[in-house]
Parts: C-alpha cells; structure tokens; sequence
C-alpha cells in the first residue's frame, strides 16, 4: 500500500491511499474523508476532482471531523462547575457542531507513515477556546488509518488545559448502492437498536429511546421500513423530520449496514451513533449540489448530542483538564458474492 499527495486550489490538499480494490482519499481540510472506492463504485458521498471549490462552501459537512462538540447544545449555552458558557447560535438559537468556526472549518497539519499492510495519517491542529467559546484549548490528533482488508480507522487524542467538552465524530455520508440511488433499501443491524425522540429544533426529547427491535420483531430492519412505519410514536417522528436524524443506542459499539451489493461493519467505543438520512438537501444553492432527499445516511460515533444539558455533571462529553482523552470507531467494507 502507498499514499501519494495532489495540491489542490485553496489550500487543500489531497492523500490518495491505493489498495487495489479499494482506494480512498483524505485532505488536510478538516481532516476529512473524500472519495472511498470498491472498484469503481463510490460508497461515499464527495467530490474528489473538484474538491477544491465542494467543501468549503458546503453547508453539509461532507467527510469531515467534528468538534470540538458533535451535534447541538440547546440554546447554545451550558453550564460546567457552576459558570455558564455561552457559544455562537448557528443553528437558529442552538450551537451546531462546535460552531462556525468547528474542526470542518480548519487546515490541519499532517504526516503519512506508509507501514506493512496499512497507511497512517496523522492530522494535528489545535482547538482554541477564543474561537468557540468553550472552555480550554485542546491539542488534538486525529489518525485516519487504512488497511489491506479495507477497513477504515479513525482514532481521536486530546489533551484540554482546562476541564470542559470534546465529544468528536466524522461526518461522512455512506451510500452503498452502486447506482448511488436513495439509502431506502439499505438495512442496519445490530442486537440492540434504540432510538432517541427528538423535540424541537431536531433536540433529544426524551432519554427513554424507542426499542426498534420491539417496533420491528427484527434486529435487521430496512430504512424505508422505518421511513414508512405505522408504530404512532416513531411514525410522528419520521413524518417530523423526513427520515433519521436521531442517536441511537446500539449493542457493544457494533453494527452493520448493508444493501445486496455491499455490507458495511461498524465498531466505536463511543456511546452512542446518530444516524442521519440527509432528509432535506435544499439548503445548499449551488451547481454542486446534485443531491436528493435519503441520498447518503451518517454513521456519527459520539455522545448523544445536547448530554451536557440533558444529563449536566454526568455528561459523558465532559473532559478534565490534562487527563488524555481517546477514542477509536472504524468502518469495515465486504463486497457479497451474489
């Protein structure tokens, strides 16, 4: 296996990694994902020719790391040992993602080490509370890996000078059809699926999930089966929200998603997974923007979003100052033999 690097316009960068039936593509922009190929079927979402002008305008997050906080703090505001914290309302009236100016935001420092039968990338910036507003700064290492059986690893280091949140994750969007048409056949498995209910403003409502194997008899249950249930609790959230954007618990960090084509085998030691189906892809008004509702779904490893007012002192995105944060979620490809 080797890496080779292309320069691109606007700073971005591009590291091709070949593993003859797979290749994938990383950049230095937000230490984020491109392009991952099984031959030549693209199983995510992107735009390696001309990523130079897709990503820094899109609205949507395509690949990237996120953070310092992944999903949305109610009312961009929290409180850590008694001081309240104020952050930038992008989002309406809530934070998303750590702000405008987040982890998909940044030009990370990079270095490539080529070993037997893998290649590493290991990205460096730092997170500085004067742009988010959080407390604490944090140096952050974020290390793609790929190896020869097509396994995709991403592992998250932190160090924070103060005590404050890190819930990191990566934002790419899978879609395992070789046509690239809509998720809807795409099934998820795993021997616990519960999910959150949102409330307003794509909020978690509640911390009693739905029990979606209960709803569906099933540990192996397909999109549009849930996109189209009858089940009045879980059907007033997808009429709500168009499809999934919801956290998940699953059974011991590991889960599948497969269609007839291709199986997809996911492992975190985060707790919890949003799944989101790009339920609404009109805000991007641009010539790049080719895509439809349940175009591609997110496999979002990380802390339910919001868990510091949710669940205040026992929020497990809290970080201590100087204690070593680490994390570690990988996505596996298996092409069927049909």
């Amino acid at each position: 296996m080797f890496a080779k690097v292309e320069k691109q316009r606007n700073g971005i960068e591009l590291i091709k990694i070949d593993n003859q039936e797979t290749t994938i593509v990383f950049s230095n922009f937000g230490a984020r994902i491109i392009s991952w190929k099984y031959d030549d079927n693209s199983i995510v979402l992107g735009n390696i020719v001309e990523a130079d002008e897709f990503y820094q305008a899109n609205p949507f997050k395509f690949g990237a790391t996120i953070g310092r906080y992944s999903g949305r703090i109610a009312d961009a505001t929290f409180e850590l040992d008694g001081k309240t914290y104020t952050l930038d309302q992008n989002d309406g009236e809530n934070n998303i993602h750590g702000g405008p100016h987040g982890l998909d935001t940044k030009f990370f420092d990079y270095e490539i080490y080529e070993q037997v039968g893998q290649v590493k990338i290991i990205f460096t910036t730092i997170i500085k509370s004067e742009d988010d507003h959080f407390p604490g700064n944090i140096e952050l290492k974020v290390t793609h890996t790929y190896n020869v059986e097509h396994k995709w690893t991403v592992e998250y280091e932190a160090i924070a000078t103060e005590k404050t949140l890190f819930n990191p994750m990566n934002h790419v969007y899978f879609n395992l059809n070789r046509d690239n048409n809509i998720i809807d056949n795409h099934y998820i498995s795993s021997e616990k699926l519960a999910l959150y209910p949102l409330g307003d403003n794509n909020l978690v409502s509640s911390l009693d999930p739905i029990d979606l194997k209960a709803c569906f008899d099933t540990d192996k249950i397909k999109f549009k089966d849930i996109f189209e249930t009858t089940h009045p609790q879980l059907q007033q959230q997808m009429t709500r929200y168009n499809g999934l954007d919801h956290p998940f618990d699953i059974n011991d960090g590991q889960m599948t998603i497969e269609n007839k084509h291709f199986l997809l085998k996911v492992e975190t030691d985060m707790p919890n997974v949003v799944i989101f189906t790009f339920n609404d892809t009109s805000s991007w008004q641009s010539n790049f923007n080719i895509y439809k509702p349940h175009s591609g779904f997110t496999l979002e490893t990380q802390c339910i979003p919001n868990d510091i007012n949710l669940e205040g002192e026992n929020a497990q995105s809290i970080i201590e100052a100087n204690k070593p944060f680490y994390s570690k979620t990988s996505y596996k490809i298996f092409e069927k033999e049909i």
